[in-house]
């Protein structure tokens, strides 16, 4: 599990404004699971053509690198873990296993973050940040206060699971019918998923984040969530 916080006002390319916010720095969040320590080129030295990553060498050189703290040994509960602040023991983060479910507590015991946990999208919006969520959540999604939208992000894009097929968002079948888990916020992305190159799962995160930054008020101090999936079984590269 690797985690990278880059904060900056400057990585995204937005200038501060003349709001009370100004001063606040642009934080760009981005949480890759399944990837090992040396699988980043900041971590190689002496460096070594087998591990190029220029543009995360850079967002760590400008940024700051979280590389003192406790993960787990699968995804989920590491994932809730950074969202919620607190250790995976006590974040029911399995949220597909009915193992997990307690239908008598209506708090926590739903499958996910309990609901009477506060989030870290939360905390930054009460600090008068614009939220924004993009790709892999799997922290929950029992209800709708379990989604990233009830967790306190203004609008969010990618999937609930954990790991769906890259080309055509689907995981698992239902009496014979692909389920397919991709939405818009509370919606489902209907329109953009279907298979093909052009609808590559990272290639759509791409265009969704690019899209965010470009329409974001550089007034407001933006905090955006990334999460790919690409280092994630069932590891299918772009065609």
């Amino acid at each position: 599990m690797l985690a990278v916080l880059a904060v900056g006002l400057f990585l995204l390319g937005l200038a501060s404004g003349g709001s009370p916010n100004a001063n606040l720095p642009h934080i760009v969040m981005m949480l890759v699971d399944d990837w090992g320590w040396a699988n980043v080129g900041y971590h190689r030295n002496p460096p070594t053509r087998e591990v190029v990553t220029p543009n995360i060498d850079g967002l760590v050189k400008q940024g700051l690198e979280l590389n003192q703290h406790y993960v787990y040994q699968v995804c989920s509960p590491s994932r809730s873990s950074l969202i919620s602040g607190r250790l995976p023991i006590h974040v029911n983060d399995l949220n597909v296993d009915p193992d997990h479910y307690n239908p008598d507590d209506l708090v926590s015991g739903y499958a996910g973050i309990p609901r009477n946990m506060t989030g870290i999208a939360e905390k930054m919006r009460g600090a008068g940040y614009a939220t924004h969520q993009v790709g892999k959540w799997d922290a929950g999604m029992a209800t709708p206060d379990h989604t990233p939208k009830g967790r306190g992000f203004d609008t969010s894009f990618g999937y609930f699971h954990h790991a769906n097929d890259y080309y055509n968002e689907t995981i698992g079948v239902c009496n014979r019918t692909p389920i397919v888990d991709l939405w818009d916020t509370d919606k489902p992305a209907h329109g953009i998923n279907g298979t093909g190159p052009d609808n590559y799962e990272e290639g759509l995160f791409k265009e969704r984040l690019l899209n965010i930054v470009s329409k974001h008020d550089p007034s407001t101090p933006l905090f955006l969530y990334y999460a790919p999936h690409i280092v994630h079984k069932p590891l299918q590269v772009p065609g």
